[in-house]
């Protein structure tokens, strides 16, 4: 649990208020217990609004170490009962005694809330972070919408069928002539068998989806493009035409296109690849879900800002209730407009099943780019940054020589990236780059390293098993890592080179020649006396200061080795 993670961090002389985060909050009593219930009503309300967490009552927020735990008397069965008595609707918590550091806390836990809740003067807040900003009327209104699962997007206009606009729906049929399914049929069918089909009518009228993709506002953009040399340069292409949203979605995808330069490389095999300095799938997957997942109470347009070398993407409101950028890979879906993904899965514009943020990460990383970067500007807009410039073509075509399954799987290509960037790693230290457990990582680093796939090796350390790239990849990715390499042979032939000249080695020397750690320098030594290339020297049987020579097996001055 978090909070006792961070109480065993306090009393190690870390202070509570550096462990805060969007799930776990400190507080320290009051005088009086009327003041204490109303900072842990506003608290509790805070943490229900997001996604829930934990209070800790009895600790100072700015005293480091065991002299921050102060202690509370406050009953836990009165915190559940008035915070579920001051809150509406009434918010259900556990409360309970916790002894730490001879001193008692009391541990409130919050759930996050199936509705927005406010206090009895409807007043509420929402952690972002580490903190609990209000929400305004609009705000309250649009999470209460999500809590409830209220669609926006499902709800009938005051637009007829007949107000649709023609080259949208020219559009459409030109998506569902592409797939080879029933889909294709409705491409030949009446506009208002096409719309019906779709699922934008009801009671004779457009839902909002179809409105959004078939009419748009004759007053606001559905989209606004620009293009620039440098990313704070002047515009040099502009598009913020009020269109509907399916026009404004192809011509911007057109426009990022144009805009952008093609690099080709030619693969072992002799097929040529053609990469960009955004692959197409991550532009239509982060264009796609601004489109479809934004909150359309909100006026503003999506925002796509190009340069070559970075393309971002702002999407009008947060993020649903339960997803954050620290799990937005895995969190199950939630669509806020469900009626609008629904029809844009029936044109094949979004995926049926995720939200396309995976396919964002595969694609940008199988061109050894960094992976999207993606933030939230809680409750204003959800901003999705992919990282431009030429491809890496030795990782391109490193990937592109993978199984598909392995090219196609997301965390694969995370694991890759990151050791790109370090020669070793450990399950716990990716677990947060790939967003899932430490045993779903070690699972995934195990299977990588199964035959079929052949792209690490595991190497034993103090502390338990990390991960390096296999002999076969390190050949491969050498002149794309961030850091220096040697292959086991070149490092054998120089330890032989250097007993040959110096007649001794030891663990330590091995260590500064080479940059390893205690642990790679002694299963170095232990590989090369087990083939008696080297023997240990005097009677010391452990230790690093061991001295090592050479063996029955050391190569003679001109053999190979």
């Amino acid at each position: 649990m978090e909070a006792f993670d961070a109480l065993r961090a306090i009393s190690n002389g870390a202070r509570a208020d550096d462990l805060e985060s969007e799930t776990l909050e400190f507080k320290q009593a009051a005088d009086e217990e009327g003041e204490t219930i109303r900072a842990l009503l506003d608290a509790a309300i805070c943490l229900a609004n997001a996604r829930g967490g934990a209070i800790v009552l009895g600790l100072a927020d700015n005293v480091a170490g065991p002299s921050g735990f102060v202690g509370t008397t406050i009953d836990p069965y009165q915190v559940r009962k008035r915070l579920h008595e001051l809150s509406e609707p009434p918010l259900v918590v556990t409360a309970f005694d916790h002894e730490h550091s001879g001193k008692r806390l009391v541990i409130v836990g919050v759930s996050e809330g199936m509705e927005m809740v406010s206090d009895t003067r409807g007043r509420a807040s929402r952690r972002i972070g580490k903190e609990c900003r209000p929400l305004t009327i609009s705000q309250a209104a649009a999470l209460q919408d999500d809590r409830r699962r209220f669609d926006w997007s499902a709800e009938v206009s005051d637009r007829d069928p007949d107000s649709v606009q023609a080259p949208a729906v020219d559009a459409s049929r030109t998506m569902l002539g592409r797939f080879e399914d029933e889909r294709r049929a409705l491409a030949q069918a009446t506009t208002e068998d096409l719309l019906g089909d779709l699922g934008v009518i009801r009671d004779g009228r457009l839902v909002r989806a179809g409105e959004i993709l078939f009419i748009g506002s004759s007053e606001r953009p559905p989209i606004v493009y620009v293009f620039r040399d440098t990313p704070g340069g002047e515009a040099i292409d502009e598009y913020r035409d009020a269109v509907p949203g399916l026009i404004a979605y192809r011509e911007v995808i057109a426009r990022i296109q144009r805009n952008s330069s093609p690099t080709t490389i030619t693969l072992p095999d002799g097929q040529q690849l053609v990469l960009h300095d955004f692959p197409l799938l991550a532009i239509r997957e982060a264009l796609s879900n601004a489109l479809l997942h934004r909150d359309y109470r909100q006026p503003e347009p999506v925002s796509v800002d190009h340069s070559p070398n970075v393309l971002s993407f702002v999407s009008p409101g947060p993020l649903v209730p339960g997803v954050t950028p620290e799990n937005i890979l895995h969190a199950p879906s939630k669509p806020r407009n469900a009626q609008l993904m629904r029809v844009a899965r029936g044109l094949g514009l979004a995926e049926e099943l995720s939200r396309g943020v995976d396919r964002m990460y595969r694609e940008m990383l199988k061109l050894g780019k960094q992976p999207p970067h993606i933030t939230e500007d809680a409750p204003f807009s959800v901003r999705v940054e992919l990282t431009g410039g030429a491809p890496n073509q030795v990782i391109a075509r490193f990937v592109a020589g993978l199984p598909v399954a392995a090219q196609e799987d997301v965390d694969v290509m995370l694991v890759l990236f990151a050791l790109t960037q370090r020669s070793m790693v450990s399950a716990s230290e990716l677990a947060p780059l790939l967003q899932r457990s430490e045993n779903a990582t070690q699972a995934v680093l195990q299977r990588m390293s199964d035959p079929e796939i052949e792209m690490l090796a595991p190497q034993s350390r103090k502390g338990g098993t990390a991960w390096q790239l296999s002999q076969r990849a390190l050949a491969e990715l050498r002149t794309a890592l961030a850091y220096r390499t040697v292959t086991q042979d070149e490092m054998d032939r120089k330890i032989i080179e250097y007993v040959r000249e110096k007649r001794t080695i030891d663990n330590r020397t091995l260590r500064i020649f080479f940059d390893l750690d205690v642990n790679g320098a002694a299963y170095r030594l232990r590989t090369l006396v087990g083939a008696q290339i080297l023997e240990k020297l005097g009677t010391q049987e452990r230790g690093p200061g061991i001295q090592y020579g050479p063996g029955v097996n050391f190569p003679a001055e001109g053999q190979s080795e």
